[in-house]
């Protein structure tokens, strides 16, 4: 025989889908698992493959896991419906498990879909025990006080009035009274808190208008004999050959602690995020600051190189020099004028890898030298001339060897 757990993944994403399911192997959950993602195929698997859990995700194309819900709770509402989902608000989530689903689990935080899918496990066994304890009562009031009392859920069996019958061992846990205190001395109404008492006279009044044997769940706080408050789900449902009622109440305290702690986290994300936008523009201006100073330097560097190196320059080109002294003279100008020259700047800006001598090649070509020049000016070979006009090329992206350097230098930006 097969008890491995069946599991119905309503996905459209089939790595989603993987990863839900590693996640549950890593808990060695012992299950077989089948994807759907259209209507059809999800109906035919709850029909066919027949699952024992349901994980879903809320928005699919042509289809959504709360329609999904509906089928569910109308064919199959016994089994648990978990959304999977990274589109679920707080308010939607919370509306979805008011309308029936079991849980929900946000797609970022997957570590918490085994406690889920664990405690949606507990619930079918609790939901089962229920059952055999309403089908016990309803065949014989001595037969079903053993099975009402090894329930795994907090029931009580109350009269019409709200005066406690029965009340099982759970229960006693639930309230903190013995059965003694309970039992034909209290009104169950008593235990929940006043704010709620509406809601549920307000439930009584539709079941006995509608007929029904059972009341949809309802949720309340409830209050133990230490005066603390839990949160529950109840559940009541008549029994017909006494005309008595058999409630169960769900604790969903931690559930509920789970969602608080939930909301605190987002809320602490926010803050941080926050905190990070705000470091984000102090960089920002940080660095605008800088460009702004890097500017200001530069137009510095330039205003002190004409005002207090090239009027000196001028000066040295009128006394008695030679012809090799003049040139030398004319070059270290040229070059000074290049420095502060935009096609200089953005030489050196925007290829940042050419080397000083690479840039002082570079400026000779531009201005139309000649490699026997440029060795006679540079006192450097013709070969180490062409080796850096090899490496001007590449660095500057030129490729085609018919491609001129000169042409290339004059075209750049000045």
């Amino acid at each position: 025989m097969n008890n491995k757990l069946r599991i119905l993944i309503l996905e459209d994403v089939p790595s989603d889908a993987e990863l839900i399911e590693d996640e549950l192997r890593e808990d060695a959950l012992d299950f077989i698992s089948q994807r759907v993602a259209t209507r059809a195929s999800f109906i035919k698997g709850l029909v066919e493959f027949a699952p024992d859990l349901i994980l879903a995700d809320y928005s699919l194309p042509g289809f959504d896991g709360q329609s999904a819900l509906k089928i569910v709770l109308n064919k199959s509402p016994d089994v648990p419906f978990i959304f999977v989902s990274g589109a679920l608000g707080e308010e939607l989530a919370i509306e979805l498990l008011k309308e029936g689903a079991t849980d929900y689990v946000v797609k970022n935080r997957l570590s918490r879909l085994v406690p889920s899918v664990k405690r949606a496990l507990q619930e079918i066994e609790q939901r089962s025990e229920r059952k055999k304890a309403e089908l016990a009562l309803k065949e014989s009031e001595n037969r079903y006080r053993t099975v009402f009392d090894n329930s795994g859920t907090s029931m009580i069996i109350v009269e019409n009035d709200g005066t406690i019958v029965f009340a099982n061992k759970e229960f006693e846990k639930l309230t903190g009274y013995p059965k003694k205190e309970i039992e034909n001395k209290k009104n169950w109404i008593d235990f929940i808190v006043t704010g709620y008492h509406d809601e549920i006279e307000e439930s009584n009044k539709k079941q006995k208008k509608s007929r029904r044997d059972s009341l949809g769940n309802t949720e309340a706080h409830f209050i133990t004999r230490d005066k603390e408050i839990r949160d529950v789900i109840v559940t009541k449902a008549q029994i017909s050959t006494s005309g008595r009622n058999v409630i169960s109440l769900l604790d969903i305290t931690e559930r509920k602690q789970a969602e608080t702690e939930l909301k605190k986290r987002e809320y602490e994300l926010q803050l941080k995020s926050s905190s990070l936008e705000e470091a984000n523009t102090a960089l920002k201006v940080l660095l605008q600051h800088r460009d702004e100073d890097r500017k200001a330097m530069e137009e510095k560097v330039i205003s002190n190189v004409k005002k207090l190196v090239l009027p000196y320059v001028d000066k040295i080109k009128t006394l008695k020099l030679n012809e090799n002294q003049l040139t030398h003279i004319q070059i270290i100008e040229d070059h000074l004028k290049d420095i502060i020259s935009p096609f200089l700047r953005n030489l050196t800006t925007e290829h940042f890898d050419l080397t000083p001598r690479e840039i002082q090649i570079a400026t000779l070509v531009k201005d139309g030298k000649t490699t026997k020049e440029m060795t006679n000016l540079l006192n450097i070979s013709a070969t180490a001339v062409d080796f850096h006009r090899k490496n001007i090329r590449l660095k500057l992206g030129i490729k085609k060897k018919k491609a001129n350097l000169r042409s290339f230098l004059l075209s750049m930006p000045s």
